[in-house]
């Protein structure tokens, strides 16, 4: 739409004699279609002109508007509403949508400006399990839309393997040969190997409630791979290598990837170098033998160096931080990370500020509520009843179990490879989807039987609707029809459709501005829900042969737009279902 309330903006300054910057911006529908199809209020027109919004709305009113696509010009108030020509509205919307080809929604908002999104940061030697899944897919999501708005986007992925917690692993490695011997057979011939190395560091943390000195052991082991003892550095690769090979399995299964994959252990030689920087700048004390940096009364100090000279999660953040802008100038970064982290990340960009760093401002901490499963009838955080992690790969499998069971009863003459293929698309897309539907503040309640349905707001309904699509424009094809270029489109629930076709685009840019997935998501639901209420009430083929193309033309806009819209989410798009 906005090429079209960019030309009201401009006529409606011309009329006034005023320069108007996001005029356009205000311009929406009326409450009701019987007042117009566009409105403009003219509140805020008063202050420049220092005329009532109600006199600015009957000058404007009594304007030449000579836009071959508007019909009348009333006021109703402060408001200026336009009631458009539906047939030369619809054939300029569809050429718009037709111009679009394949990139269609794409923009030039954020053309010029360079987006570090970091996103999943799973740590190795342990599965992605359904917490992950909220960071891994917002974060693709919007390392996509910001793509699509003319972004250059750097997707990446922050790992997690680095930490005292890797002593523990190194130390199983001879200390409980007899409980499993790791390499025999290896950890790369495994099945599962980071289900064999979660289990010893079960194994240790327990049997070191009985014996401490088998943390001083997880230590000294620290210690010889900080200080790069050959054995100690060839086992941590190992495990890094077969913890990255499952992790890629799901992340191609979700459609996930990224630009760059760092370690924390990359940043060995930085993190000094970030301590040496904040003594040099005069902001690092001592507190109780540890080292650190005070902020404000608002904020805690940030802990920077632990007493046994240990650094911590914080220090790699900012030494990353610091790295990431050298490598990657940015715009802008974003920090795809739960709500829980709020305090730690106003700590890391307090610190790099105090350091002088001008694009602290640039970074984001792009928060997300908890996702929480039903245990013992209350929703809980991501926690089953022993108290272990729901793994994702366990929910993506159960998701599309229930996905196989609900295809195959509906189309018991399908083959197992149609079957398998559709039921891998609709249970993956389901659990995208119910990530994506809400704004990524709030708290989501995973509910597999409710993602799964096919009606409601969920993704099997939206790929249903996109399949509905694909059904009709194959029914056509065998007719000869020829798409129409929409002049008797005039119903009032096709100018709906069309409307929200052309907004499209900004939404993609309003949700790549406000890295929020759901901007997207909410606007899918609404034009699947407004074309089924069409198509309850109206035939798209007929015995009309012109008005039946003009109509092929408008579903196959809508088949480009949601198709469009779900890859964007990394939910597949079917033509089968």
């Amino acid at each position: 739409m906005r090429l079209f309330t960019e030309q009201i903006a401009q006529r409606a300054g011309a009329i006034l004699d005023l320069e108007v910057s996001h005029l356009a911006d205000a311009i929406s529908d009326p409450p009701s279609q019987e007042l117009g199809d566009l409105s403009l209020p003219c509140f805020q027109l008063a202050g420049p002109l220092k005329k009532a919004p109600a006199a600015i709305a009957t000058q404007l009113a009594a304007a030449e508007w000579d836009f071959p696509w508007i019909e009348t010009v009333e006021t109703a108030g402060p408001y200026l509403n336009f009631r458009l020509r539906r047939d030369h509205f619809a054939r300029l919307a569809l050429e718009r949508v037709e111009q679009g080809g394949e990139q269609w929604g794409a923009g030039q908002s954020g053309a010029g400006k360079r987006v570090l999104v970091e996103y999943s940061s799973p740590n190795i030697a342990k599965h992605l399990a359904i917490h992950h899944l909220r960071s891994t897919m917002l974060g693709q999501a919007m390392a996509n839309l910001l793509r699509c708005a003319g972004h250059e986007v750097i997707s990446w992925n922050h790992l997690g393997d680095w930490g005292t917690g890797f002593g523990k692993l190194l130390a199983c490695w001879d200390q409980f040969r007899d409980s499993d011997n790791l390499d025999d057979p290896p950890l790369e011939v495994r099945d599962d190997p980071v289900s064999d190395l979660n289990a010893l560091y079960v194994q240790f943390n327990l049997a070191s409630e009985a014996d401490p000195q088998l943390d001083s052991l997880a230590r000294d082991w620290f210690r010889k791979l900080e200080a790069g003892d050959p054995q100690a550095v060839e086992r941590w690769q190992r495990i890094r290598s077969v913890s990255l090979e499952k992790f890629d399995t799901i992340y191609q299964r979700l459609g996930v990837h990224f630009d760059e994959t760092v370690g924390e252990s990359h940043y060995q030689d930085a993190m000094l170098q970030m301590v040496d920087q904040l003594k040099d700048a005069g902001i690092l004390e001592q507190s109780d033998g540890a080292d650190v940096v005070r902020l404000s009364e608002e904020i805690p100090p940030m802990l920077i160096r632990k007493q046994d000279g240990a650094t911590l999660y914080g220090t790699r953040d900012l030494a990353s931080a610091v790295l990431r802008h050298q490598m990657f100038p940015f715009d802008r970064c974003l920090y795809v990370v739960d709500a829980g982290q709020g305090l730690h990340f106003r700590q890391v960009f307090g610190v790099l500020k105090l350091l002088g760093y001008s694009w602290a401002d640039q970074l984001e901490h792009a928060e997300f509520g908890v996702m929480r499963l039903q245990v013992d009838g209350a929703w809980k955080k991501g926690k089953t009843r022993g108290g272990q992690v729901v793994l994702l790969e366990d929910v993506l499998e159960q998701s599309v179990q229930l996905a196989s069971d609900k295809v195959r009863a509906k189309n018991p003459d399908l083959s197992d490879d149609q079957v398998s293929q559709i039921s891998e698309a609709v249970g993956v897309g389901a659990v995208i989807f119910s990530d994506m539907k809400s704004a990524r503040r709030k708290d989501v309640n995973f509910d597999l039987d409710k993602i799964l349905s096919f009606d409601g707001e969920t993704g099997p309904y939206l790929q249903y609707t996109h399949v509905r699509f694909c059904s009709i424009l194959r029914k056509a094809s065998p007719l000869n029809l020829v798409s129409g270029d929409g002049n008797r489109l005039v119903e009032a629930e096709e100018l709906v459709l069309l409307k929200r076709i052309l907004r499209f685009p900004e939404v993609i840019a309003r949700a790549a501005r406000d890295a929020e997935p759901s901007h997207l998501s909410q606007y899918l639901l609404e034009l699947a829900g407004e074309f089924n209420t069409y198509y309850a009430q109206h035939r798209v083929i007929s015995d009309d042969a012109q008005l039946s193309g003009d109509r092929l033309a408008l579903v196959e806009a809508l088949q480009r737009t949601l198709g469009r819209g779900l890859k964007l989410l990394c939910v597949e798009p079917l033509e089968r279902m």
